[in-house]
């Protein structure tokens, strides 16, 4: 399917990015959550009219983006190009619009993103799985990275 038209979004980091897998299959993500707040001037006053802010959770599966998402602090002003928006229900049943990114980047003078190093070593390494799956290794059990030869380092 041929694709029209590109999707950003720019918004600011609520609380920490938080890692988590997949029930069925194990599959690793990082989850993080943006309010996107707009507004515009009127024309006849000159005065800013503030919009509700809007708000998104943020599901990254692809190795590089969960490295970078680990390393976002609450206020940093990122840069999202949108992959897919899919409608979900949030923990407290409420309505919200997931976004799998296709990029990611941070935005002006805010916080940069700098790797996350919470697990020593492990952080930010990838693993292979038995069935050729490369996910992060903090979703993996410790026995899988005990043999060198599936680490990959990122």
């Amino acid at each position: 399917m041929k694709q029209f038209f590109n999707t950003a979004i720019q918004g600011t980091v609520l609380g920490h990015p938080e890692p988590g897998h997949t029930s069925h299959t194990g599959r690793a993500f990082v989850a993080f959550h943006i309010v996107h707040r707009m507004g515009y001037t009127d024309r006849k006053t000159g005065e800013w009219n503030s919009q509700p802010p809007m708000e998104f959770d943020v599901k990254c599966w692809n190795p590089e983006h969960m490295m970078f998402a680990r390393g976002l602090k609450p206020g940093t002003e990122v840069l999202i190009t949108v992959n897919r928006l899919v409608p979900t229900l949030s923990r407290n049943d409420e309505p919200t619009i997931t976004i799998y990114p296709g990029s990611l980047v941070t935005v002006g003078g805010s916080a940069t993103a700098r790797p996350a190093n919470r697990r020593g070593q492990r952080s930010g390494d990838l693993v292979v799985t038995p069935h050729g799956e490369t996910i992060d290794a903090a979703a993996w059990p410790e026995v899988v990275t005990g043999d060198l030869t599936m680490v990959h380092h990122g």
